[in-house]
Parts: structure tokens; C-alpha cells; sequence
């Protein structure tokens, strides 16, 4: 197999024919499966490697208040799961090969799509998009949370499909966080404009403004205004949190460092905290500072992963 051809597929410029000549290959045969998963990592690796000699220098400021400058990540050694896939698009009929990423827990990793959308994926966040978009729309499907800086494109709308939404846009900045074990939705919008629909009740949909914010509520949406912009600084590495309940965080925590956190001590039902930390730090220094705040024990359990607050 020509790999030009090859890595035109993953850098989504390869035509409906080339993509074809590939699939056929792939899986013609187990070891052209294995040789096309070595080159994938490889031009993967190497995507990382450039992320993180670039990382140094300020990307762009993207919020509208207050002013906050991203940096794409610097992974050293990211474990990205990357898996491709064929599909048959029942809407307009375009063979269509598929990329699926699913980010570890406290890592976090900046993308381009083919369309020159930059996407950053959030701790154990799963996103499925295509290596090269249709002619006529674009869509990704998400799992977990993501900061979208969608390339404003008039004829093609841009569609992230959650589990119980769908945000419909043409170029803006929002962020996305979506739970598909609690259902639990929100979406941000912090520059242009979005189109939230519940996929639940497709009659309801919200035509967000930005500063705003729509969440789920009993199965409905409801728009709230943004009133801290640090939370969206997890593109930085950072958890930043504001008159947050202990239990609440707790569950932030549990996403970020992959562990299980059981609470036993009554008197922090009710105790809210604010504070800035990073991940890199990791959650026993996080704990322990907080413990200067409120009085709690940290016992953990390494055969499961357990930590308990006494």
C-alpha cells in the first residue's frame, strides 16, 4: 500500500476512492490491520511531538472575559487510545472513515480537525470524527467534556451529537460536557452563537447568546448566565473551582485522576470551597491543602482505588 495514500487518510484529504482503496486493504488481510495501526500511532506520536515544541508559545486569547491565554498541551507521554473505522453515511450517502480518541484520566490533548476546527478533549473524554468531513455537514459525537473553536464554514453546519443533546453551530468557542452515565449536559458558549436540541424532546431547542450557559434540568434545558470563566481553564491543566460543595468536587476529581472517592464525613455535606490547582500536582497534595480549610482523614485503598474521607 502507498502510504502517501495512507497518510492522506489521516490528515483527511485522501478522496471517497482512496479511502475505499484503504478500507479494502485493511481488511483484506491482519497484518495490513497491524501496519496500518503502527503508521497511525506513528503520525499520531508526531502530531504530539509538534503540540509540545509549540506549546511554549501563546496560542490566541479566546475568552471574552477575562482575558486568558490557552496553550495547546505539552504531553510527554500521552496514552491516546486511536482506533479508525468505515462507515456508510445514511444521509448522504459518502463513504466516510472514522477516528475515534478517547483521552486518559489527567491527561488532556488539543486536536485540528480536517476542517481546521481546533477541539481540546478533557480528561476521559471520547470523541468520534470523521478524518475528512462531508460536502454538505460536519459532525463529531462526544462523550465526556471538549472546548470547540469551530472554523466558521456558512454552507456546512458543525454538530456535535451528546447523548441526550445536539449542538448545531456554524463558528463560535463553547464548551461541551456531556455524562452519559448520569445524563447530565451543559454547554457554554463563550464566543458567536449555538443551537442547543434535546434529543429527548426534538420540539425543544435553545438559541444560546454568548456568557450564557443551557444545562439539563428534569429532562429540560435551561439557560443560565456564566458567572465564572476559570472553569473552562482546564485547557490549561488547571481544576479551578468556586464555592463549590465538597461533594461536587469530589466528583470532578474522581473524572480527573481516575480513582473512587467515598465521603463519611457528615460535617462536609455542607462545607463549599474555592482554589486553583493542577492536575500535574496530583490529588494528595490537592486533599492536603484543602485539609488546612476543614478538619477530614484521608485513608486510601490501593487494591480498588479507593479513596475514603473520614
Amino acid at each position: 500500500m502507498d502510504k502517501e495514500i495512507i497518510y492522506r487518510v489521516f490528515k483527511g484529504r485522501a478522496s471517497s476512492a482512496e479511502i475505499a482503496i484503504v478500507r479494502q486493504w485493511v481488511e483484506s488481510n491482519p497484518h495490513n490491520r497491524e501496519e496500518y495501526m503502527r503508521e497511525r500511532a506513528l503520525f499520531d506520536a508526531i502530531q504530539l511531538s509538534d503540540f509540545a515544541n509549540t506549546s511554549s508559545t501563546p496560542v490566541r486569547s479566546v475568552f471574552t472575559r477575562p482575558r486568558i491565554w490557552l496553550r495547546v498541551a505539552a504531553v510527554a507521554a500521552l496514552l491516546l487510545s486511536v482506533s479508525l473505522y468505515f462507515v456508510i453515511s445514511n444521509k448522504h450517502d459518502d463513504l466516510v472513515a472514522m477516528n475515534t480518541i478517547t483521552v486518559p484520566a489527567g491527561q488532556r490533548v488539543n486536536i485540528v480537525l480536517s476542517d481546521g476546527t481546533e477541539v481540546w478533549l478533557n480528561s476521559r473524554t471520547k470523541l468520534t470524527y470523521p478524518t475528512s468531513f462531508s460536502s454538505k455537514q460536519r459532525e463529531v459525537y462526544l462523550s465526556g467534556e471538549a472546548l470547540f473553536d469551530v472554523t466558521k464554514d456558512e454552507k456546512k453546519k458543525f454538530i456535535v451529537h451528546a447523548k441526550n443533546c445536539q449542538v448545531e453551530v456554524l463558528g463560535t468557542l463553547f464548551n461541551v460536557e456531556s455524562d452519559e452515565v448520569t445524563g447530565e449536559f451543559s454547554t457554554s458558549l463563550l464566543r458567536g452563537s449555538v443551537r442547543i436540541t434535546n434529543n429527548l424532546h426534538p420540539s425543544q431547542s435553545v438559541l444560546l447568546k454568548p456568557n450564557n450557559m443551557v444545562l439539563t434540568k428534569g429532562g429540560k434545558l435551561e439557560v443560565q448566565p456564566i458567572t465564572d470563566y476559570d472553569h473552562y481553564r482546564w485547557t490549561e491543566g488547571l481544576i479551578c473551582f468556586k464555592d463549590t460543595g465538597f461533594k461536587q468536587l469530589m466528583k470532578r476529581l474522581e473524572k480527573n485522576f481516575d480513582v473512587r472517592i467515598v465521603i463519611e464525613n457528615k460535617n462536609l455535606e455542607h462545607y463549599a470551597c474555592s482554589g486553583k490547582f493542577r492536575v500535574s500536582d496530583g490529588i494528595d497534595a490537592l486533599l492536603h491543602i484543602l485539609q488546612k480549610d476543614v478538619r477530614f482523614k484521608i485513608e486510601k485503598d490501593e487494591n480498588t482505588n479507593t479513596i475514603y474521607i473520614k
